[in-house]
């Protein structure tokens, strides 16, 4: 008898346990979303069928292409025999320096990467487009497919627009074959490669030191062989009965054809934290108020796309009783948490007009607000966080920018913050 796979859980937890009556009100809600469960220890974990792609351009040169070898080597060694691995390298030209082969002997393939050397301009899009179509030839529905992109520049041959690269990165999505992206140094594009990840269901990481790659690689490994879901999206659901109910979800993320937000993948062991807002009409008093309901849908690791549903409900009680009612701290810290990553949007923003003055009070700003929950051991890392961007914004913009905005990203997403 086969038992049916676990569900992953939604969890919803209001900023206050009620709702005053006769008052108009805004709510913050916490979304906590528990993957289901991995398989057993005792099951052999899935396959990989990797595309690493390797920018080997003429700004490659010296730091940034020893990081990508080393990035490359360290995810083929922590590759196993079951996984099928290739390697790309572009420059103005493209070559398949290793087709799709079994990691039968990951050394010999390290060894292979020792002769990459940097070349000419940047045909970054080529270069994907070669890793994608040797991953999509082998593309296997048991495992995990996908292209890793690793770039310290800028697209400036063949096809260079953002919006079309990410549209082909999400037709290679649509057909199984996720994409990754790594940001290498100071120089490269981040905006193209955080909407490359966006749009390929997968992961953006901002990389300026190689003692941060083997942590990295083993995160995002680790991550792709506990995948119990991907393609994920929510959307929350107002009770229409309430009139016109406005939600606003403060995690920055990706909106799908349908209107809902597109969610990490669900990985085991890692729960997705959202946080979004109602503004509720005056309601009479009344003892069970449904509010919303959040809807979870996802493709499981069979192809199947599944969906949940969570409801939140409250009473509606009298405004002097409401006003007594403690805040969730779990839920207040999160808000914070989140409108600190969009400070760093903002200070981006600034800095894009000239105005770095004002990046910098923005940062200060948000760093006032959160004070008052510094006794959270992640809020102190976040005040830290702050404080050192900020200085970082009064130094050397063009590195800020890549920090705030891979900060605000792995933030939006339920990555692990530095210091979290």
């Amino acid at each position: 008898m086969t038992h049916p796979a676990p569900l992953p859980r939604v969890e919803l937890l209001p900023l206050r346990p009620a709702l005053p009556a006769g008052q108009a009100t805004e709510l913050p809600v916490l979304a906590r979303l528990h993957p289901a469960p991995a398989p057993q220890a005792s099951e052999a974990r899935p396959p990989l069928n990797l595309a690493l792609v390797i920018d080997r351009s003429g700004s490659m040169d010296g730091r940034a292409l020893r990081m990508a070898r080393l990035a490359t080597q360290v995810a083929l060694r922590a590759l196993a025999p079951h996984d099928r691995v290739s390697v790309v390298t572009f420059d103005h030209t493209v070559q398949t320096l290793l087709p799709p082969q079994p990691v039968t002997d990951p050394e010999a393939l390290c060894a292979e990467i020792d002769a990459v050397t940097a070349g000419g301009a940047t045909a970054l899009h080529a270069g994907w487009l070669e890793g994608a179509l040797l991953a999509a030839q082998h593309h296997d529905p048991r495992a995990l497919n996908r292209v890793l992109l690793l770039s310290d520049g800028r697209a400036n041959r063949g096809e260079t627009r953002p919006d079309v690269i990410a549209g082909h990165v999400r037709a290679l999505t649509a057909r199984g074959v996720g994409t990754s992206t790594v940001g290498l140094g100071r120089s490269y594009d981040e905006d193209l490669l955080r909407a490359m990840a966006d749009a390929g269901d997968g992961n953006y990481e901002h990389i300026e030191d190689e003692a941060a790659l083997p942590g990295f690689f083993a995160a995002e490994l680790h991550g792709l062989t506990r995948t119990t879901g991907h393609t994920v999206s929510l959307g929350v659901e107002p009770n229409p009965a309430l009139g016109q109910v406005r939600t606003e979800l403060l995690n920055d993320l990706p909106a799908t054809a349908l209107g809902r937000r597109q969610l990490p993948n669900l990985v085991a062991g890692h729960p997705v934290e959202l946080v979004f807002t109602l503004q509720v009409p005056a309601q009479p008093p009344q003892p069970d108020l449904g509010l919303t309901r959040v809807r979870l849908a996802w493709t499981g690791r069979d192809g199947v796309r599944r969906r949940v549903r969570a409801q939140l409900s409250l009473p509606v009680i009298s405004p002097e009783v409401w006003a007594a009612l403690p805040e969730n701290a779990q839920v207040r810290v999160a808000e914070q948490l989140l409108r600190a990553a969009w400070a760093r949007r903002d200070a981006v923003g600034f800095a894009d007009r000239g105005a770095v003055e004002r990046s910098r009070e923005t940062l200060v700003r948000q760093r006032g607000r959160l004070q008052a929950y510094a006794a959270s051991p992640a809020v102190a890392a976040e005040l830290d966080a702050l404080e050192a961007l900020d200085l970082d914004f009064a130094s050397d913009v063009t590195l800020a920018r890549k920090r705030a905005l891979s900060q605000s990203y792995d933030r939006s997403r339920s990555k692990p913050q530095r210091g979290d």
